[in-house]
């Protein structure tokens, strides 16, 4: 049998890039009609041949963000009829906590040539944002910009009474990986602990620099939206380099979903998703942590005023209910 649709993923379905910009998308495709599926690529090198061999001929394959080896992408078009690249990271490039460990300048160049090749070979790529869409194009004419969204009918806001009880709950999710970025938001805040109740949830504990500050909660797919909503503010640090300006800003999307007011680095994308003082807060320098936290935590006001409009904004600009058509037009499956 003939799929319609199949993705190709490097990760299994915990992985926020599979169960954002995938698993939505198979489950829409089959109810639309399409034989949609997806499948997890084989690290090791010999089950990875027998799994490339073996694919199922597709009328549509999606490659989401996997870098493959060029004689593995000629395996892949043999048994598509449209080859498809996802990109939602600046894959050419390596995540700054890599950049200082052994090896790292070989593994930067071997990435950077098979992200320009495997943009140059396929028939389109979807990019998360302009800026991964801009890299995109020095390779690849036929790029559709198509941020990751978020079912907002899942993630919604908490009862109004859940708020403004007890000290003042900030919070950041994100895995294990991001961690890296927190330090110098806990700096900051830390003049300030004794009024806020500042959370992490995330695949493994926080044990970084003023770690005791933070309390930690283990990340649940079930109980994501639930967590989400015991923030009242969000935050998403980020530094300023060329892989941070490919992040497309999804966790922004998930605290504005639940009416957690996003404080978030003036970088990349986060720019584009916000407009300061309307649905969140952007920190340009690093006092801007402490400044915007405890104005919202003084300011009932205009939290909840930012909160209800970074909800309306999110809903109506990346919700998976209005932006998934753009998607099988793109995949000429509509």
């Amino acid at each position: 049998m003939t799929l319609d649709l199949l993705y190709l993923t490097p990760s299994g379905e915990i992985q926020p890039s599979v169960r954002f910009r995938v698993l939505p998308f198979v489950r829409l495709g089959r109810a639309r009609g399409l034989v949609a599926d997806w499948r997890r690529v084989p690290k090791a090198l010999h089950q990875r041949l027998a799994f490339l061999l073996t694919l199922p001929r597709s009328r549509v394959i999606v490659i989401q963000k996997k870098l493959f080896a060029p004689w593995e992408l000629k395996l892949i078009r043999k048994a598509c009829q449209k080859l498809v690249y996802d990109v939602d990271d600046a894959l050419w490039t390596l995540h700054p906590a890599e950049l200082d460990r052994p090896g790292s300048e070989a593994k930067a160049a071997l990435i950077k040539v098979r992200f320009a090749h495997t943009c140059a070979k396929v028939d389109l790529v979807i990019a998360g944002n302009d800026y991964l869409a801009g890299h995109v194009r020095e390779h690849q004419k036929n790029v559709f910009v198509l941020p990751t969204l978020l079912d907002t009918d899942a993630y919604t806001p908490p009862p109004p009474d859940a708020l403004g009880v007890g000290r003042f709950r900030v919070g950041w999710m994100g895995t294990f990986g991001n961690l890296f970025f927190l330090p110098e938001v806990l700096r900051q805040l830390a003049p300030y602990k004794d009024r806020l109740d500042l959370r992490v949830v995330s695949d493994e504990p926080y044990t970084g620099e003023l770690h005791e500050m933070v309390a930690f909660e283990r990340w649940n797919a079930e109980r994501e939206a639930d967590q989400l909503r015991g923030f009242e503010a969000g935050l998403m640090p980020l530094t300023d380099d060329e892989y941070t300006r490919g992040k497309c800003g999804f966790k922004i999307l998930q605290y504005m979903a639940v009416g957690a007011v996003p404080v978030a680095s003036a970088v990349g994308f986060n720019t584009q998703i916000l407009t300061h003082g309307h649905d969140g807060l952007l920190v340009r320098q690093p006092s801007d942590w402490a400044t915007h936290i405890l104005s919202l935590a003084t300011d009932r006001d205009a939290l909840e005023r930012m909160a209800l409009n970074a909800r309306a904004s999110v809903v109506q600009r990346f919700s998976l209910r209005a932006m998934a058509p753009q998607l099988w037009r793109a995949l000429g499956l509509d």
